[in-house]
Formats: structure tokens, C-alpha cells, sequence
């Protein structure tokens, strides 16, 4: 009551203001198996001794985000977005892409695809990238909200796309680690900075010759995302389309989005 007593006397924020508040989200995996089961042990007068084996619960991901806002700050990373959500639920799907595996996240936004990488996937490094400074400040608020602050597996760094991963000051990127798989979602938003995204795939496979993109893109505008393919193919990249089905919202378990939003998953490969 005295919670309840207090909103009324509070004073309705603005609607853009209140679009920029961050809440803690959680994220259920539903798709994700676990490689153990829980087991448990009857006591009862009679089935003293049984022991069940059941599925532990589904895994769960804790991110500080807008869920509302659009962009701010002039970046759009403050919130996940759904092609990160059913880029999430493929590789669950496949963990065997992931583990084992260094991996680097483009655009990490929140963390959501790297936390999930390292914490669950068994990724042996994972590298979550963003070109602005106020998202790479956040993310280590989720990393700590996932138990992953003190972790050697997943660390943060700035990368802007269109510029020279290496310099004249460093004579090596990531101080030699190989990359095996890059992954990213949701980058293609904007036809403008198509270009220098697909550079920077460039650059990874002037480092990394071996290297896998996985791309997922949420498609709405479809002819923003033939700027992007357009711009692979004259980069000789080709982009493989991978059929992976977008659940039925009556179908989810979680993470939950909206099944009307067609999302092109993608394997961007330089022959």
C-alpha cells in the first residue's frame, strides 16, 4: 500500500523519458539442452533409495536494457533485438558451431549473443565489440548480472566498423588469438553504414582466412537488406542462406519475439 500510495503522487513521466529507462530482463533458453540432468532422490516410506532423473530448468540470461527505446545516444545497442533472440535460439540449436571456438560478436549491444556464448556454449574466448563507448560501459553491467565479471572466457572492445582492425601501433589484433567464428545481428538497420560493416568482414578475412560469419538480420526493409547482400557480392563474399524456422508465438518458450518480423539468417563466406 505504501508503494502503491507513493505512484499516486507521483508525477507521469514523459513518454520519451520514460522510454530511455532501463529495466532488468530476463531471458529464458528454452531451446538450450543441458549436457547434465538433475538428479533426485526418493525418501518416502516405501521408495526409500529411488532416484529420479529429471531435465534441470532451462538456463536464463539477466540483461539491463530499454526494452522500449529505439535508439539513443546514437546507438541503437541499448536493447535486444529479436534477429539477436533467433540468432540465440540457432546456435542453442547447434551448439557444436560455438564450442571449443573463439569467437567475436559485431555490434554486441547488450551482450546478449556473447554472454550466451561464454556462459553456456563453451566458447573458448569471446570478444563482444560495439563502436560506442556508452554501450561498451554497459556491458559490463551485464556481465557482472550473469556472474561473468571475473571470467578470463569473455572480454569487451571497441571496434568501429570501416577502420583498419590494425594500425601502425599494433602489429597484431587481439595479440594473435585466432578467430573462428564472428557472429552478429541486427547490423544491417541502416544502409548507411552497410559499407563499412562489410569492409570490416574484409578485414577478418585478411586475418582470419578460416574464419565463419554467422548473420542474422531482421528484414524490415527489404531493400536495405539487397544493399547489404549487393555489397557482399561485390566484396566476392557470397551469403548463404540457412533455414532455421521462426517459432509460432503460441510455440515459445522463451526467449519470446515476434513471429511476423522475417529475419534472414546468413553464413557469409569469401570463397
Amino acid at each position: 500500500m505504501n508503494y502503491l500510495s507513493s505512484l499516486f503522487v507521483s508525477s507521469i513521466p514523459a513518454e520519451a523519458a520514460e522510454a530511455q529507462q532501463k529495466s532488468f530482463v530476463t531471458y529464458t533458453l528454452s531451446s538450450f539442452t543441458p549436457l547434465h540432468t538433475e538428479k533426485i532422490s526418493i525418501n518416502s516410506p516405501g521408495c526409500n533409495g529411488y532416484t529420479l532423473s529429471r531435465p534441470p530448468e532451462p538456463p536464463t540470461i539477466i540483461l539491463h536494457e530499454s526494452r522500449n527505446v529505439l535508439s539513443a545516444s546514437g546507438t541503437t545497442g541499448n536493447r535486444t533485438w529479436e534477429a539477436s533472440l533467433h540468432l540465440s535460439n540457432y546456435l542453442c540449436t547447434n551448439p557444436s558451431l560455438i564450442q571449443g571456438h573463439s569467437i567475436l560478436e559485431l555490434g554486441a549491444g547488450t551482450g546478449y549473443i556473447s554472454i550466451l556464448c561464454s556462459k553456456y556454449l563453451g566458447a573458448s574466448h569471446v570478444i563482444a565489440t560495439d563502436g560506442s563507448d556508452d554501450v561498451l560501459s554497459s556491458l559490463s553491467t551485464n556481465f557482472y548480472l550473469n556472474q561473468l565479471q571475473d571470467s578470463s572466457v569473455i572480454g569487451a572492445r571497441e571496434v568501429k566498423w570501416g577502420q583498419a582492425l590494425i594500425s601502425g601501433e599494433h602489429a597484431q589484433w587481439n595479440a594473435g588469438r585466432e578467430i573462428d567464428v564472428v557472429l552478429g545481428a541486427d547490423l544491417t538497420y541502416d544502409v548507411r553504414v552497410v559499407p563499412a560493416l562489410v569492409a570490416t568482414f574484409g578485414d577478418i578475412f585478411d586475418l582470419y582466412p578460416k574464419v565463419k560469419i554467422l548473420y542474422a538480420g531482421t528484414v524490415r526493409n527489404p531493400e536495405t537488406f539487397e544493399v547489404f547482400l549487393g555489397a557482399c557480392k561485390r566484396n566476392q563474399f557470397v551469403a548463404e542462406d540457412i533455414d532455421f524456422e521462426i517459432l509460432e508465438a503460441g510455440r515459445q518458450e522463451g526467449p519470446f519475439y515476434d513471429d511476423r518480423v522475417p529475419i534472414r539468417l546468413c553464413r557469409i563466406v569469401r570463397p
